[in-house]
């Protein structure tokens, strides 16, 4: 009864305003709709990103550094100017061009006070987090940032003021204004032209902030331009969306101003354009592969699992134990606690375990991690001493500020229809893929399919598996140094039989597996020059958690295959590790059901996200179970004994817990990061805090403990148990 007396007041209340409003106001709320949706969006932005879409949205107030702070500060405020700039323009002229009654002029004092109040939520927000996350940014160097961001806006209106008076005296460039203005408004020059031939006011000022900002977005763009550089300097994302912000409220706005007269929709006409760019452009995402020199190849046919294992397990006498690793998607946290669980196995079971690994198949944040792992494995002794600290850094390094980039340089010409203005070849998920480049082993020789084939032939590393999705027929697509492919399966293909003799590199195969809009493209392939043998087979590829977010259904099929006794592998063991980048538990969390708008809006995106990870667990291990069971039956000698063990990210109790121990002694608060119901939101974008990054460690450390008493904690003394007592495998080799 409350909630039907509280709509009806809102009813009447916006009818009262409907018939006393003037109905001048309401002409103007619609002439100025761009800025002043630019401007809610502005202002609400930090909101949504502290709570409703806090995984999607957080991270991107979380900065590096005192100066990608400062950057903000200036790009918040000078946002908020260019919004403010817009609402000006529009009121001073609208009057002129659409015959309302009253002209409406802002003074410049109140567009400051406008343009500080429109970007100060977003200053505060960056300020807050910068504070929680003190191990990156102090107190002082905050201080710093904002003495620092204050002057340098100071600096740009002061540019922004002598640009337009440099406008105004300078008569060449005035005129050259004025016949564009006067070619494209020809019909109705009110509004734009005043009657002494002169601009109209704010128009000037409007464009010279244009000059301004546009002269800075170059800038910006060449300088951090993304290279193969490890911890280089860079732009954070959240300036990226500010400027796109400020500048697209100033030319939607003006656009919006010019097809208004017309009753020419703006939305529509974008549309149109950005549809009829593609088509005419033959606009698409590609990524990159090259044929390989028959001399250069390193064949890998079909039935070469024999010698692959029997290379990688040479060192186990007899009937042999395969380890097989299915690393579960999930984003840049996927990608941490992959490395930091199978870094941490190798020293509670030892090298043994390590090099017992024969496969390791991922799914999209898991790929990442499983790259990473893989680059500095060593043949010998798998996980090198003192290395995990690098191969850890690397596997939850920043990605997020490189995609901005590429949005905001790349793809957002395609979009709006302006294609021809950037590289057909280059887009945010190229991008992404340099900033991965920097924290290779060696980013200047990035290793391929190739080159990791010889190694596997050679039994130093295990066969890596990225697994992808075919978006024209949803088959798995499966890219590895390998060929799974006898004959076309109905179920997946694999890229060495769809693509024989080409190479692509590691970094590639690990992108087109976390290709999970909209973070990267979906893309086909890009060669150089004309090649006939895959001109049918130009296929789109996505994330691989479409079809399989765990790399479970590519083992299983694996095994139930290669274990028949006509295969001969010898293989009397198998242990399958599901590393899993979330919770299990998932009855804590509570629905409370008082979000409804929220999820007829984002539940869609939501539920597949959520159901693609802890709902999805169960399903393998249900699979997982008929499996083992069909090998438990077979006769003694052709008997397999199949162990299935999935390791699972703490739950947020737990988490909370390992948290009072491990970071007792660290400035590092992840209680920021545990929502209103107390659970621990990882994030979906690609980028850790620091305080992300000290949980998964902390998570690690909570189940690794021998002497810790919490739930999961048992899985890792089980695993050890059946990993020396049961199998009585060597503590060392």
């Amino acid at each position: 009864m409350k909630n039907i007396l509280i709509w009806l007041v809102a009813v009447v209340v916006s009818v009262a305003l409907w018939l006393v409003i003037p109905d001048a106001v309401l002409k103007y709320l619609f002439f100025v709709r761009v800025p002043l949706i630019m401007g809610i969006f502005l202002v609400l932005i930090p909101y949504f990103a502290q709570n409703q879409l806090s995984a999607m949205l957080k991270n991107l107030f979380i900065l590096r550094n005192k100066w990608q702070l400062t950057s903000v500060i200036v790009g918040a405020i000078m946002t908020g100017m260019a919004i403010a700039l817009g609402f000006n323009a529009i009121l001073l002229n609208a009057s002129d061009r659409f015959d309302l009654p009253t002209q409406i002029d802002i003074p410049e004092s109140v567009q400051y006070a406008l343009a500080i109040a429109l970007g100060l939520p977003v200053c505060l927000t960056v300020y807050k987090l910068a504070q929680k996350n003190t191990e990156r940014i102090g107190l002082s160097d905050r201080k710093i940032s904002v003495i620092l961001g204050t002057i340098i806006s100071i600096m740009l209106l002061i540019i922004l003021d002598f640009t337009r008076n440099w406008l105004f005296n300078n008569e060449v460039i005035k005129n050259i204004i004025l016949q564009v203005i006067s070619f494209f408004a020809k019909q109705h020059l009110d509004g734009y032209i005043n009657q002494n031939g002169e601009l109209a006011r704010g128009h000037l000022t409007a464009i010279a902030f244009l000059i301004t900002a546009g002269i800075s977005y170059l800038a910006i763009g060449l300088i951090f331009n993304p290279k193969a550089q490890s911890r280089r300097p860079e732009a954070p994302a959240l300036l990226y969306v500010l400027l796109l912000i400020g500048m697209l409220s100033l030319l939607f706005g003006g656009t919006t101003f010019y097809l208004d007269y017309f009753r020419i929709p703006v939305i529509v006409s974008f549309i149109l354009l950005s549809v009829i760019a593609y088509l005419l452009f033959d606009v698409d995402h590609f990524f990159h592969m090259g044929k390989v020199a028959e001399a250069d190849q390193v064949k890998a046919d079909y039935g070469d699992f024999h010698q692959v294992l029997d290379a990688r397990l040479h060192h186990q006498n007899g009937e042999r134990t395969l380890v097989i690793v299915c690393a579960s998607g999930g984003g840049i946290q996927a990608s941490g606690w992959t490395v930091q669980v199978l870094i941490g196995l190798q020293k509670v079971l030892s090298k043994s375990f390590t090099k017992s690994i024969g496969f390791i198949s991922g799914v999209s944040g898991g790929s990442v991690g499983t790259m990473y792992y893989l680059d500095r494995f060593e043949s010998n002794s798998g996980c090198p001493e003192n290395g995990d600290i690098n191969i850890f850094k690397s596997a939850t390094s920043d990605s997020l500020d490189a995609v901005g980039w590429g949005f905001a340089y790349l793809d957002l010409w395609r979009f709006i229809g302006l294609p021809f203005l950037i590289n057909p070849n280059y887009d945010r998920g190229t991008a992404m893929e340099k900033d991965w480049e920097g924290e290779m082993k060696s980013p200047n020789s990035i290793a391929t399919l190739n080159t990791w084939r010889d190694r596997i032939f050679k039994g130093e590393i295990p066969v890596p598996i990225f697994n992808a999705t075919i978006v024209e027929n949803g088959q798995r697509f499966l890219i590895s140094p390998m060929t799974f492919n006898q004959i076309a399966n109905p179920n997946y293909r694999d890229f060495n039989s769809l693509y024989p003799n080409y190479d692509i590199s590691v970094v590639t195969a690990a992108r087109l597996s976390a290709t999970f809009p909209y973070v990267s493209p979906i893309c086909r392939p890009k060669l150089k020059g004309s090649e006939t043998d895959i001109e049918n087979k130009k296929y789109h590829f996505a994330d691989g958690g479409y079809f399989d977010n765990s790399g479970f259904a590519t083992m299983a099929e694996w095994l139930d295959e290669w274990l028949q006794p006509e295969k001969k592998l010898n293989i009397k063991r198998v242990l399958i590790l599901q590393i899993n980048p979330f919770p299990k538990a998932i009855s804590e969390s509570k629905g409370k059901g008082d979000k409804g708008w929220f999820m007829a809006t984002i539940g869609p995106l939501l539920t597949m996200y959520k159901v693609r990870d802890t709902i999805l667990a169960e399903r393998n291990e249900m699979e997982a179970k008929l499996l083992i069971e069909k090998w438990q039956n077979q006769a003694e000698s052709d008997r397999v004994e199949i162990v299935y063990h999935p390791i699972f990210f703490p739950s947020s109790s737990e988490l909370k817990e390992a948290s009072k121990t491990y970071l007792e002694d660290s400035n590092v608060d992840i209680s920021e990061f545990f929502d209103r119901n107390g659970e621990y939101q990882p994030p979906l974008s690609w980028k850790l805090s620091d305080g992300q990054k000290k949980a998964i460690q902390a998570g690690w450390e909570a189940i690794a403990n021998p002497n810790a008493t919490i739930k999961s904690a048992k899985v890792i003394q089980d695993l050890k148990q059946l990993w020396h007592e049961t199998w009585q495998m060597p503590q060392d080799i």
